[in-house]
């Protein structure tokens, strides 16, 4: 048995390979090989560093460390993140994925380590806690089964808040009626993001990442809605497809404008989302939210979303 640990760019390792690891240690993730390239790739154009440490036995990838930049975090602070397949865990190989991914790290600049592992992960959870990494935020996850939705009382909360004057529309209408929608929508969204509570550094999302991840492949803008009061926009609710499960719907951002809150939008923005998902035949609405973020987590338990596991989010200085 030959064991190897090597660097590869993207397009110099099997991203498939790289996926099938991620589906064996959580068989309802929904990450796609289209999903992990199309970041490789933004990431690329945006000449940020996006690196993967590989470990081989034989030639067969069973384990993979990405390091690397992204477009929400200053580019001190690097992503990485260790995955090794089931069958290969407790020999050793996570650690030295590790202690290769932060060397990298380090060496390319980075001052701190953002990672991340599933609560029900107690293994990954030890892990990290022997690697001295910090646990700064729990983030939910939250399912919304839309076959059990009550859509007359959905409705409800759309029309409370369009009867006030706020209208609700899809982003494919709104499209239709501005030319520059694109880059308003990205402000809007940039505006929104800016108050989402974080225990850490963030950085504003260029138009370039936002036009690539989020109106990109994945994007629908028939379910994707935005609140408009007038001409302007006020706040926005994100649901992408997802590659591999078509019943289901990943739900992103969701927010308004901070002069807009507490007047029942973000409610009636989720409610018309999940109104359109149920009747266009979607089965099941995904959303994360942080455990600091208590004003959308309480909208999520109005509207029926169940909290099924938590994303331990973790630091740790270099």
């Amino acid at each position: 048995m030959t064991i190897e640990y090597r660097m590869a760019e993207y397009g110099d390792f099997d991203i498939a390979a790289v996926v099938e690891i991620t589906r064996a240690i959580r068989p309802d993730d929904f990450e796609s090989v289209d999903d992990l390239s199309d970041w490789h790739d933004a990431q690329y154009r945006a000449g940020r560093m996006c690196v993967r440490w590989l470990a081989l036995i034989d030639d067969q990838i069973v384990g993979s460390a990405y390091v690397g930049q992204s477009a929400w975090r200053p580019p001190e602070m690097i992503i990485l993140y260790v995955a090794v397949h089931p069958d290969h865990q407790k020999r050793g190989y996570g650690r030295a994925l590790l202690e290769r991914a932060e060397a990298t790290a380090s060496q390319r600049g980075g001052e701190r380590t953002f990672t991340w592992t599933e609560e029900t992960e107690q293994r990954s959870m030890r892990f990290l806690d022997r690697a001295a990494y910090e646990m700064v935020e729990r983030r939910w996850e939250s399912m919304l089964d839309l076959s059990r939705c009550d859509l007359e009382r959905l409705q409800n909360e759309v029309d409370r808040v369009v009867s006030s004057g706020i209208g609700i529309m899809s982003v494919a209408s709104y499209a239709a009626e501005r030319r520059d929608w694109k880059r308003e929508l990205h402000q809007l969204f940039t505006d929104v993001e800016r108050d989402v509570p974080v225990p850490f550094p963030t950085q504003e999302v260029g138009f370039d990442d936002f036009e690539a991840l989020n109106l990109g492949r994945r994007f629908v803008g028939e379910g994707f809605f935005v609140a408009v009061d007038g001409d302007e926009l006020v706040g926005l609710t994100e649901p992408q497809h997802v590659d591999d499960v078509p019943g289901a719907i990943e739900q992103n951002l969701t927010g308004v404008r901070a002069d807009y809150r507490g007047r029942g939008i973000a409610t009636a923005l989720k409610s018309q989302a999940a109104i359109w998902a149920a009747q266009a035949g979607y089965t099941s609405i995904r959303t994360q939210n942080a455990q600091s973020n208590v004003a959308m987590l309480a909208v999520n338990d109005r509207l029926g979303f169940e909290r099924n596991r938590a994303t331990i989010e973790y630091l740790k200085g270099l």
